[in-house]
């Protein structure tokens, strides 16, 4: 295990910058159609496909499970309580737009692993993770496998009889396939990797047809399960996944400079993806790219929309690095540590 497959962390990087720009307020509606198709839906593809990397299948469950643990659900349930506190907090100070009881919600929703806000995204990624775990350890058990599943067809029905579980467990069936195309796909993106420069064509491609087949499924939205047509939804994000990691080896082999920025917001993809909503990352950065588009002559839209991309993630590199300065990085979460033998 001697180091990252840097076109991964590319991939997770363009995403996470993806999902930001999708949370901006005024950012133009077609645009952000096309996003949703495959910007969330990669990370549980992308996922799948360093578990087939790292020979997952091959390897001792109980560390395999407590880095999972450590990496994934350990901040999950520690934000799922800083975020209410902090929100309680600002309540107390301001007396606007909280209150006990959504502190309570809160705290339930996330007891739940419904999460609150896009914390949604921990608990999917692990058990999501766990679940195709059992499936690719007991390929050739196929009791076992039987029985992954009828707990898989269990888990789409349990939300009938618990419905505060329901947005969780689906969410949690529709991704674990999600990190199972994933897996099934590293063997064509680590030959297709062997040949960076003809990718680049392939992913363009892909990323054309995506945009007329997302139109055609409209809007989505993996957090809330609104996926329109499943068929076409399975589609899209597959596709939109493959283009991403294409497009991503071939910056990976060719533009040295722009890859190297990208895997640091890969590897840093979870701080993120965490931070900019919830602790006004995003609305600071909106408020700067406010008063630079006022101050515009023309086209104030385009300068605010590409502002408050550039100043939110400006200041999440400030944050990233002051949080590894501090050395608190590792007590929480934030670092995929999976490499490649190489």
């Amino acid at each position: 295990m001697k180091k990252r497959v840097g076109y991964y962390d590319i991939a997770k990087g363009i995403g996470i910058i993806l999902v930001v720009i999708a949370h901006i307020e005024y950012m133009p509606l077609e645009l952000r159609q096309y996003i949703v198709t495959f910007h969330m839906p990669a990370f549980f593809i992308i996922s799948g496909m360093l578990m087939n990397l790292t020979k997952e299948r091959d390897r001792e469950v109980r560390p395999l499970l407590r880095h999972k643990f450590m990496r994934i659900l350990l901040p999950y349930l520690v934000f799922s309580l800083v975020i209410p506190v902090t929100y309680y907090l600002r309540f107390l100070i301001t007396k606007e737009g909280y209150s006990g009881e959504h502190f309570i919600q809160d705290i339930l929703v996330g007891l739940s692993m419904t999460g609150v806000s896009v914390l949604w995204f921990l608990p999917t990624l692990f058990f999501s993770e766990l679940i195709v775990l059992l499936i690719i350890k007991n390929l050739k058990r196929p009791v076992v496998l039987i029985l992954s599943i009828i707990m898989m067809v269990g888990l789409w029905f349990l939300p009938f009889v618990l419905p505060f579980t329901a947005l969780f467990l689906w969410r949690t069936v529709y991704c674990t396939l999600l990190v199972l195309i994933g897996f099934a796909l590293f063997p064509i993106i680590s030959r297709a990797s062997e040949k960076p420069f003809y990718v680049l064509p392939v992913s363009a491609v892909l990323f054309i047809i995506l945009y007329f087949t997302g139109l055609a499924n409209g809007i989505v939205d993996l957090h809330y399960v609104i996926l329109g047509n499943r068929i076409l939804y399975f589609l899209n994000a597959t596709m939109g996944s493959v283009a991403l990691v294409l497009l991503s080896v071939f910056i990976d082999a060719k533009i040295g400079w722009m890859g190297n920025a990208l895997q640091f917001f890969g590897r840093h993809s979870l701080f993120i993806m965490i931070t900019h909503i919830d602790f006004m990352i995003l609305y600071l950065g909106e408020k700067l790219a406010f008063a630079l588009s006022d101050a515009s002559p023309r086209g104030k839209e385009i300068v605010f929309n590409i502002a408050a991309t550039i100043f939110t993630l400006g200041i999440e590199v400030i944050l990233i690095i002051i949080w590894e300065k501090i050395k608190k990085c590792g007590i929480l979460f934030i670092g995929d540590k999976r490499k490649s033998k190489e």
